[in-house]
């Protein structure tokens, strides 16, 4: 699924399929309180006067009792629209309009329209309301999505006016986009899908591809992992005339799209015949006939289309299994290994499946893979043929479901690739002769049940109700019948009970007895990165060959067009047009989170959080990270998935994973950094020491209360008794980490590059890149090699290493539950304190300290085989001891929705920009996403303190700029999330008083402020460290533009 970036928004990215940046989660004013000013209110109708029988129909009204909601779905009369309202007890209330969009080439126009529609519409003629909207709405939710077969443009808010505003510019972007205006339509396509950018007529090749769409998907097809997603689909649904399509866009084939295919798309597809509306939350704060107004006011400009609704055709079982092969590209320079991917994959059916058919097959799919010990996973992993799993298994993401497994990291050959697929077939048919074990039954059955109860308590459930709904509701099947899960749930447990072999049968039926199978191989190229850019230039080439002179000076015109638009400003009149909320009646006080503190014996410490959580208890146990030498951290994700995963001194690897499964709701060991902010005046907050940080083994758990004494001591037996003296099993862990490494650094490389920077500038910074940055990847490599020829020296060093950890001595307890469950759970906190070693045997607190004499700034170019770009640039703009005020936060959120976005995404072509700030590290840093610039991307970065000195922000801007960073304070967390985060408060010592003065100074920020924070950002311009991940050649080409002094020193960016 591909998503809008919100790169602008918040640091860091992570892809969902390895193609968008999923950070849509904006933040909601709770309680809300804030009010539109009455120039640009969104009028609420009057209930009382619409009649909404004269123009929807009721199809059904159903009251799910098991989520505690009323779903009702409509039909509008004259366009044929349909409409799922849903009401519940829940103020996060959720919008979302979607469409069936079918592609029928690789141009990836139904993406590019995804980004294009939200590019101003007709009664909100800006360049982009969608960004106005992230600078001031108090959003919980605001994104928009393709998939193969559809696209979703959802919002949220817990405000109710902030809702109506937000629903209202989403309708009038879907169906009234500036897309379809003659001149500013093409415009939009050149920026956000693709064009030809001419700078110099007179050079010798005088054109490029540019553009945002362009851009992310040369990102997307650089990653192996991508490109694997994409093939099994094409091949499994080979020759159908939608999925076989790849509906984000190839980049060979983008440039092929043109405005009129473009245009013509949106007036095929964006027609309310076509649209699925869907809306969820309170009645009596947006009762029915203020729902369908809503919807009336734009489904009213349309007339009914003529023929037949355009359906998705059925893809036909293949009769025989068969196997495809692709290439991915590998740089020829990269130290990784060239392995394989072998994957088999199938079609499960051509008819929908029963509610009950696929809560057994998300059951089996747990019993294969859901844990590292499942009947699958386990032999996969055993057998050393691979490094890591590929496939997810059960899929019902698509008309027709689908089941894929496979393995990657397998040598070359023919020979492997039939080792796999005949270990995979054989493990199947074994599961399916034999049978499951009753306790790894229950613990899947217990573990997926959780899940499906744990659901309502989500402060996001409306967006999952959303997205369940689509999965029937895209294939005119029934849209409410997938949020009922009770009566499934019995059916499968009856037919358990009776001693039917549910699994198994499932297992013949869809997998073993399917001959609609597929093979498929992926292997590395290490010439296809060098042919693909050949094939762009010569493209481009040829086309440079077909056009005149006088064709290159109007392309050349149109560039600057072009730019000088991207960089004009939204004229205030068209600015007064957005609906907007007020300053003046947000909550001015922080909503503090519960906490009970108190002393236990042997030095421990006992946290607790009274808080809704429906007879769940959760549980943290925290442990001192200070008690390793800083020469040991960098094993300490390798020791935390051993925790995590290994069997015990009592039960195996099998035994307890399926003991976690059936008990609780999940069982983890992590861990967590933070700087500790020094003390200002009155208390205050400050920024911490660059040479002190904190740091916790984190174990994570939770249960039902009438379990917790099974949660506490399954926690107890995890953190003590561990069998650590598993070679096999750590060799497999270490292999899966390389690969996994290897591939996040070519599709998340912005993260990477941030982390070697802020190395440089604390310990804190240190100590998280020697744990998940690139010096992981020498780590893992060396724990490899010595866990292969002298094992008892890494498990020794890893015994000593939990040992160490291991101590009553600073322990933190940390207890979330409702008022009913907490007295059970505290009364276990003694035993399990006292199963922990005492405080007399506490091993030392060690000394941490970062290497010195790095001359700052470091310019770094960190080679890989990429098409695109990643680019970071920061420094410490406080020094210790400084308290940062709150209009930090309200500047740089401003500056990442507004000159970033620009600048970096908008002009530059970049997928995504941010600029990240750490309040209690001082630290500012920018860092850009699939960008295809080096230079001019490091050029905006330093002219950010410009453009704070010369465009002053005026009062609407700044309003915006303070509501938006109020949501970013108000974020709707779950209630698990409240008892954390209330724990690591504490920890940090920041108290509710320096929260509430935060907000105070988030509430007081002025003009002057913004002015101000420039002189802390020309300290970036002059002083920063540069870090860039980027391919050999894109940091050659941006050194030769670089002056010496700045140039890039270029080192493999895997070692």
């Amino acid at each position: 699924m591909h998503f809008r970036s919100l790169m602008a928004l918040l640091p860091g990215a992570a892809a969902m399929r390895a193609v968008r940046s999923p950070m849509a989660m904006g933040s909601a004013l709770r309680g809300g309180l804030a009010t539109m000013s009455t120039q640009t209110a969104v009028r609420a109708p009057d209930a009382s006067t619409y009649d909404w029988t004269h123009d929807f129909d009721l199809l059904t009204t159903e009251h799910v009792s098991e989520r505690a909601l009323t779903a009702s779905l409509y039909r509008h009369k004259s366009t044929g629209a349909e409409v799922l309202s849903i009401d519940a007890d829940d103020e996060n209330k959720v919008f979302s309009c979607n469409f069936r969009t079918l592609p029928k080439d690789d141009t990836g126009v139904p993406h590019i329209l995804e980004h294009s529609v939200l590019c101003g519409s007709r009664k909100y003629p800006l360049k982009e309301p969608f960004v106005e909207l992230l600078k001031g709405s108090l959003k919980t939710f605001l994104n928009a999505m393709t998939a193969p077969d559809k696209t979703m443009y959802p919002v949220a808010s817990m405000n109710t006016q902030d809702f109506r505003n937000l629903v209202d510019v989403y309708l009038d972007a879907c169906f009234h986009p500036l897309i379809r205006d003659p001149v500013r339509g093409p415009q939009i396509l050149k920026q956000e899908g693709w064009h030809y950018e001419v700078t110099d007529p007179q050079k010798a090749q005088p054109l490029s591809y540019k553009g945002v769409v362009f851009n992310e998907m040369k990102g997307v097809y650089s990653s192996a992992d991508s490109r694997h997603y994409r093939a099994i689909q094409r091949h499994l649904f080979r020759g159908h005339p939608i999925y076989s399509i790849d509906s984000g866009g190839d980049p060979r084939a983008i440039p092929a799209l043109t405005y009129e295919a473009f245009e013509a798309f949106h007036k095929t597809y964006y027609h309310p015949a076509n649209a699925r509306l869907f809306l969820y939350g309170r009645p009596d704060e947006l009762p029915i006939s203020e729902r369908l107004f809503m919807l009336q006011a734009y489904l009213r400009d349309f007339t009914p289309l003529d023929g037949a609704a355009e359906v998705i055709p059925v893809q036909a079982l293949a009769t025989a299994p068969y196997e495809a092969s692709e290439a991915y590209p590998l740089d020829p320079n990269s130290p990784v290994a060239p392995t394989q991917f072998v994957t088999l994959a199938w079609l499960l059916n051509t008819e929908p499946l029963a509610p009950k058919t696929k809560l057994g097959l998300s059951v089996l799919n747990h019993l294969l893979f859901g844990t590292s010990a499942s009947a699958l996973e386990r032999p996969l992993m055993a057998s050393g043929l691979g490094a890591s799993i590929t496939g997810g298994g059960y899929s019902s993401g698509l008309q027709q479901a689908t089941w894929q497994v496979g393995l990657k990291g397998v040598v070359l050959g023919d020979d492997a690739k039939e080792k796999v697929t005949h270990l995979i077939l054989e493990t199947l048919e074994q599961c399916a002769a034999t049978g499951f074990e009753a306790d790894a039954i229950e613990a899947s059955m217990n573990t997926i049940e959780f899940r499906l109860r744990s659901l309502s308590a989500s402060p996001m459930k409306g967006m999952s109700f959303l997205y369940a709904t689509l999965g029937e509701w895209n294939y005119n099947r029934d849209p409410i019948a997938p949020l009922y899960f009770e009566a499934a749930l019995a059916e499968l447990k009856a037919d358990l009970a009776a001693g039917t072999p549910v699994f198994q049968q499932l297992l013949k039926t869809f997998l073993l007895d399917n001959p609609s199978r597929l093979t498929l191989t992926l292997t590395p190229d290490t010439a296809l990165g060098a042919a693909l850019a050949a094939q762009e230039a010569a493209a481009l080439a040829a086309a440079a060959q077909t056009f005149e002179a006088t064709d290159l000076a109007r392309l050349a015109a149109e560039t600057s067009e072009l730019k000088a638009q991207q960089a004009a400003h939204d004229p205030p009149e068209a600015l007064a047009k957005l609906p907007v909320l007020t300053t003046s009646d947000l909550e001015t006080r922080s909503a503090p989170l519960p906490i009970e503190i108190e002393p236990q014996a042997e030095g421990a410490t006992l946290l607790t959080h009274e808080l809704p959580t429906d007879g769940i208890v959760y549980l943290d146990v925290a442990l001192e990270l200070r008690r390793l030498s800083l020469d040991d951290l960098p094993l300490l994700p390798l020791l935390t998935r051993m925790l995590s995963e290994l069997g015990t001194a009592t039960s195996d690897e099998t035994a307890f994973s399926r003991r976690i499964g059936s008990q609780t709701g999940g069982l983890r060991v992590s861990y967590t950094t933070m700087r500790k902010p020094l003390l200002g005046p009155n208390g205050l907050a400050a920024v911490g020491s660059a040479d002190e940080v904190q740091g916790y083994l984190m174990l994570r758990g939770k249960a039902v209360v009438s379990k917790c004494g099974n949660l506490f001591d399954l926690a107890t037996e995890m953190l003590t008794s561990t069998n650590l003296n598993q070679p096999e099993r750590v060799k497999e862990m270490l292999k899966e980490s390389k690969v996994g490494l290897e591939a996040s650094a070519v599709s998340a490389g912005n993260s990477y590059a941030s982390s070697t920077l802020a190395a440089q500038y604390s310990l804190e910074g240190y100590v998280d890149d020697l744990m998940s940055g690139l010096p992981q990847y020498s780590t893992i490599k060396e724990a490899l090699a010595v866990a292969e020829t002298d094992w008892p020296t890494l498990r020794s060093r890893l015994e000593r290493m939990r040992s160490a950890l291991l101590t009553s001595d600073g322990a933190i307890i940390n207890l979330s539950a409702d008022a009913a469950s907490l007295p059970t759970a505290t009364a276990l906190v003694t035993s399990l304190i006292a199963r922990l070693p005492p405080k007399a045997d506490a091993a030392a607190l060690q000394p941490w300290v970062r290497p010195l004499g790095l001359v700052l700034p470091t310019r770094t170019g960190l080679q890989i085989g990429t098409q695109v770009n990643y680019v970071a640039k920061g420094c410490p703009i406080y020094a210790p001891g400084e308290i940062v005020r709150g209009a930090a936060s309200v500047i740089t959120r401003y500056l990442r929705t507004a000159y970033l976005w620009d600048a970096v995404r908008v002009q530059g072509g970049a997928y995504g920009c941010s600029l990240g700030f750490g309040r209690t590290s001082g630290l500012a840093l920018y860092s850009s996403y699939r960008d295809p610039n080096i230079v001019d991307t490091l050029a905006a970065y330093d002219g950010t303190a410009a453009f704070l000195r010369e465009r002053p922000i005026g009062p609407a801007e700044l309003s915006k700029a303070i509501i938006g960073a109020i949501g970013d304070l108000d974020s709707p967390s779950s209630v698990d999330s409240k008892g954390y985060t209330s724990m690591l408060r504490y920890v940090q010592q920041i108290s509710e008083e320096d929260r509430q003065r935060w907000r105070n100074e988030v509430l007081a920020t002025t003009a002057a402020d913004f002015v101000e924070f420039a002189e802390r950002l020309d300290t970036v311009a002059s002083k920063g460290s540069v870090a860039v991940v980027a391919s050999e050649t894109a940091l050659g080409e941006a050194n030769k533009v670089l002056s010496t002094e700045v140039q890039l020193r270029v080192r493999p960016a895997l070692e």
